[in-house]
Formats: C-alpha cells, structure tokens, sequence
C-alpha cells in the first residue's frame, strides 16, 4: 500500500512539471507561403497528428484558436472516469459471486466491496487529476518575415513533445548532403565531413 501511495505520489510530482516547464522550438521560416496558408499547413499537421507511444490522456489534438498569427491546439480528453466503470464492474461481480454463496457470502463480499471503495475512489482522484496536468498544448505564432512566414512553436505535455519531434522533420528545411549541395550550387551544410568539400568542388569543376 505505501509503495503504492509512492507511486501516485510521484506521479503526480512529475505531472505538476510537465505542467509547468514548456520547450521552444527553434523557429521556421515557411518561404514564399503567407501567413494564411502557413496557419491553415500548421494547424492541419498537428490537428492529424497522433502520438501512440505515451496517448495519455488521448494522444490527439483539437484545435482552440485559429487565426494567421496564432494557433492554440489541446489535447483532447474524454469526459468521465475510467475507474467508474471498474468500480460498477467489482460491486457487481462481488454481489453476483456473494449471493451464490448464501448470506453469509453476501455478507463478505459486500464488506470486501466497502473496504475497496476508497481505494478505487482515490485511484480515480488520481486519473483526474493526471488528466489534468498530463493535458499536452502545442502554442504556435505566425509572422510575415522576409519573403515568407516564421513560425514559433512552444510545447507543454508529454504529447506536444512527442509531436514536436514531427513539427521538426516536418517544418524545418531538409540538409542536403555536402556533395549533392555543391554539385547544385547549394552551400554546404555546416558541419558537414572536411574532406567533402574539395572532392565536390572537383567534381563541380570536372
């Protein structure tokens, strides 16, 4: 029981972080797309974005707001408790399994349901509150830069930041390898190998 007590008790410590502590992402430049289409690209990506790793409470997005210089998306959350239904469950099985028994089967089942209520109740406290702090956001801005829009992302929740490994891949320009950006007269990445640098220049000259 107090390993058990521990366990909710840290989770929600962590869930009270999670809550609190939000990641920026480095921002994107969109080019040659505005400020409209750019909301309307971001806000599809991330409303049909699914997490299936962590998916607590739901793993999907609905979209809040929606406008060309911010979009607001929560984690959507089912109404109700699970732990409601599991309680249902154990009195009827309890009862059903006791009055076969006789009276005094009865009796003992139903002192046993008395004495796991609390539990079940605290358990589903618990899920609610979780539920609560768990709750990922995904806060996007919009603005008109350059020939293009810039886009910031900021992450709160497990989920967001699942997702945001997409936002990444998805929003953020390739890096083409150094021999294929010299032979396109793309400059080179940074980082890249030193030794890619001559051996595709030759080649660009050849």
């Amino acid at each position: 029981m107090q390993a058990w007590l521990i366990i909710i008790g840290l989770m929600i410590v962590v869930g009270v972080i999670l809550r609190i502590w939000q990641r920026r992402l480095p921002p994107v430049q969109l080019h040659k797309v505005a400020p409209a289409a750019a909301s309307q690209l971001v806000a599809e990506f991330i409303s049909s974005s699914y997490d299936g790793q962590f998916g607590y409470p739901s793993g999907l997005f609905e979209i809040k707001q929606y406008t060309e210089t911010e979009i607001v998306a929560i984690e959507f959350v089912g109404k109700g408790s699970h732990f409601t239904q599991i309680l249902k469950g154990l009195y009827m099985a309890i009862l059903r399994i006791g009055l076969g028994c006789g009276c005094l089967g009865a009796y003992i089942g139903l002192c046993l349901a008395v004495l796991l209520t609390p539990l079940l109740i605290y358990a589903a406290l618990t899920e609610t509150l979780l539920k609560y702090l768990l709750r990922s956001r995904i806060l996007a801005h919009l603005e008109r830069a350059g020939d293009g829009t810039r886009v910031s992302f900021t992450l709160r929740g497990p989920v967001a930041l699942l997702v945001g490994q997409r936002l990444v891949h998805a929003f953020h320009q390739p890096t083409l390898p150094a021999r294929v950006a010299a032979l396109a007269g793309v400059g080179a990445p940074v980082g890249g190998g030193s030794g890619a640098g001559p051996a595709a220049n030759s080649e660009a000259a050849a």
